[in-house]
């Protein structure tokens, strides 16, 4: 565990044990429960159902216990499922490959050395997202963006966080596939995530009030043309820009963009009876112990 990993942890703790008080149960559900997943739960998968779709999940060494439970969250209520792809931000070890292939076997493992290698040759007719893809490394975000895009032969991608949870069928985003995606989908924010252009600019509140946990999108509405104007546009030297630079990245490139209902697939409210999936996003983070592994761990074990 780095120093910063210390650091976050100190800080999840501090929220689980003076915010939430529930200290004992985030321990508890972390730390002993949560890694049930892997030694009790057998194939976390279902069979794919359309070959016109697939769905891409990023994620890391210091993540895979989230996206387990993430994955598994979504096959138990999901009746529309498609090739599965996970990319790896660089850090995922052979154990993890192999926890991977256990519970996911047919899902398709992108590492980043992989990606470079069969798809170099693609982002030569796009130099503006190729430098980006290759210059700018701090940017771990670029490929949860970038990638999907490129390794992906389907008519659809459908791109969900590791620490997004789902206790609902998701009948709008499989209405939506039905129909071949006429609209882009993507989460919504509670406020705004700004990115921050050169000569001081900033992205417009309506963008930055987009939140990719959730991301559906045909292949036919996702315009290189207007990533690379992004791109163009970025100020890269701008520390700002490290957390969010992928979702208003989607926001800005997607044709035909609609936002998913803020209540149904939630950040800020408790799970209730409308909710399809909760985003548990990093200033939240313990609640994805203390909260969403309380009601999924009855219903997955």
């Amino acid at each position: 565990m780095t120093a910063q990993d210390l650091k976050l942890e100190f800080f999840y703790f501090r929220k689980a044990f003076l915010e939430y008080r529930q200290g004992m149960r985030y321990i508890k559900n972390k730390y002993f429960f949560a890694r049930e997943i892997i030694r009790g739960s057998g194939v976390l998968e279902k069979p794919i159902t359309t070959q016109d779709l697939s769905i891409h999940v990023f994620t890391s060494h210091r993540d895979l216990i989230m996206l387990l439970w993430a994955l598994a969250s979504f096959y138990r209520v999901c009746q529309t499922i498609g090739q599965l792809f996970v990319h790896s931000d660089g850090t995922l070890n052979a154990a993890d490959a192999s926890i991977l292939k256990e519970k996911l076997p047919t899902a398709r493992l992108i590492k980043p050395e992989e990606f470079l290698r069969r798809h170099l040759g693609e982002l030569e007719q796009y130099p503006v997202i190729k430098r980006f893809r290759l210059d700018y490394p701090r940017y771990l975000l670029l490929k949860k963006l970038i990638d999907p895009f490129f390794v992906s032969d389907r008519k659809s991608r459908l791109i969900i966080d590791s620490d997004v949870l789902w206790f609902q069928e998701p009948k709008e985003l499989e209405e939506a596939i039905a129909q071949g995606c006429p609209q882009s989908l993507m989460m919504g924010n509670n406020s705004e995530c700004f990115v921050y252009f050169k000569g001081g600019n900033v992205v417009s509140a309506e963008l930055a009030r987009f939140n990719s946990g959730v991301v559906l999108y045909a292949k036919q509405h996702f315009s290189l043309k207007e990533l690379s104007a992004y791109f163009e546009r970025l100020d890269v030297g701008d520390d700002r820009n490290i957390h969010f630079i992928e979702q208003v990245g989607y926001a800005s490139c997607l044709e035909n963009l609609a936002k998913l209902s803020i209540e149904r697939y939630s950040i800020r409210d408790l799970v209730g009876i409308g909710t399809v999936a909760k985003h548990y996003t990093s200033p939240r983070r313990p609640l994805f112990f203390i909260e969403g592994l309380e009601i999924l761990g009855k219903k997955l074990f």
